[in-house]
């Protein structure tokens, strides 16, 4: 299986260099179902935007990494400060602990998906395989259950030693078992580590008793959880994404591609938001997460705020008030600061408005050390900054978002 690493935005993947023509047209064909505005396409190359993760052709593996060297000492603990980021915002259903992100971060993006998978399918798999309760109705020579006369007449007036019953008979070959192993069976061509082939063999011995058949996009939407099964509710969402990304292409192909793949804007605006609001208790402040209450511009004719103003986060404190903007975007570059001023315009705009405002953040992810440019609003007491995370763990982010509301 080939394997092609690439980051988001800065690295093209060539035609005849990377790919070959075929992997070039089942690439197009997955990516235009959905993921066509996330990518730029030149003469025989293609890079994408603002998009990571990991595509999974039949002959190709396609893994997009951050645009960002958010660590600069191994491209590990750039994936470590990723996973970090889809675990605390549950983009991943799964809580990861710094431990587990070390070990996970070694292995490339799709072994790590798949990983986490097999884990949490296996740890329920090993309390009970899940089984429902499905209405019988058939003619048994033994009495069981409800004995229907009505239908027996009907149906036995001539078979005298049958008896047509209706009772209740439970199952393991149900449609949450069947996604689960659908889902499974589509990424098991592709593990390349041996205890990872071993986890998937165990799971189809549990797993035996289930059909091996197709699953339509509305059963995969249409699968209730209860008391009973709610254990198995984040592993089918990791199923849900592995199955729907494939039905995207099996309508047009007989090739089976699936990917996990992530919006990094929102990704970082949501991480952002965690940390936020894991401080708002501590320091007593509230957070507004896409405050869309002021406009820009009003239009004379119609009355009516034809531009609304809508930044990423509004903080509220005992005495002041904060506006927030993130950017996924690397800040420094070889010592140099890249600000751009489109950011500021828009800064100005929101301090401006925000008539309580005093401070106007521009977040970015921390990458380099400097020493960013301060900004006053002329003849005003307030100010326009720029701050920077780490994004390495969860307690590094919280430790630097405290910093910021405390100053």
């Amino acid at each position: 299986m080939k394997h092609v690493s690439i980051r988001e935005a800065y690295d093209w993947l060539h035609l005849g260099q990377h790919i070959t023509q075929q992997e070039w047209d089942e690439l197009l064909l997955y990516l235009q179902v959905s993921y066509m505005t996330f990518v730029e396409i030149g003469y025989g190359k293609i890079r994408f935007i603002n998009l990571v993760g990991v595509i999974q052709l039949s002959t190709i593996r396609i893994e997009i990494l951050p645009k960002l060297t958010i660590h600069e000492e191994s491209e590990e603990k750039n994936r470590k400060a990723l996973l970090n980021m889809l675990s605390v915002t549950q983009t991943l259903p799964i809580k990861l602990h710094d431990a587990t992100l070390s070990q996970l971060a070694k292995a490339d993006l799709f072994h790590i998906f798949g990983h986490i998978y097999l884990q949490l399918l296996l740890s329920e798999l090993r309390r009970g395989v899940y089984k429902e309760y499905k209405l019988t109705r058939e003619n048994s020579s033994a009495l069981k259950g409800r004995f229907l006369l009505q239908e027996h007449i009907r149906r036995n007036a001539f078979q005298p030693v049958k008896a047509f019953c209706e009772y209740d008979e439970i199952h393991e070959d149900v449609l949450l078992n069947r996604i689960l192993k659908k889902a499974l069976k589509l990424i098991m061509p592709y593990l390349t580590k041996s205890t990872m082939k071993n986890e998937a063999l165990m799971i189809l011995q549990f797993l035996q008793n289930v059909s091996d058949v197709s699953v339509s996009k509305n059963q995969l939407e249409a699968v209730p959880f209860n008391r009973q099964n709610q254990r198995f509710e984040k592993v089918f969402k990791i199923a849900q994404i592995i199955l729907s990304n494939d039905m995207m292409t099996s309508a047009y192909s007989t090739s089976h591609s699936f990917a996990f793949l992530f919006e990094m804007n929102m990704l970082y605006e949501s991480y952002m938001e965690r940390a936020f609001r894991f401080l708002s208790s501590e320091k007593q402040v509230d957070i507004q997460a896409q405050h869309d209450e002021k406009k820009l511009l009003i239009n004379v004719h119609s009355g009516r705020g034809n531009i609304k103003l809508k930044p990423d986060f509004v903080i509220n404190g005992e005495d002041y008030q904060m506006i927030v903007d993130t950017k996924w975007k690397n800040i420094v570059y070889e010592g140099r600061v890249l600000y751009q001023q489109s950011d500021l315009y828009q800064m100005y705009a929101y301090i401006t408005s925000y008539l309580k405002a005093e401070k106007c953040i521009l977040l970015y992810p921390k990458t380099e050390e400097a020493s960013f440019p301060k900004w006053q609003v002329p003849g005003q007491e307030k100010y326009i900054e720029i701050k920077t995370v780490r994004l390495s763990s969860f307690t590094e982010t919280v430790e630097d978002v405290r910093g910021i509301i405390t100053n």
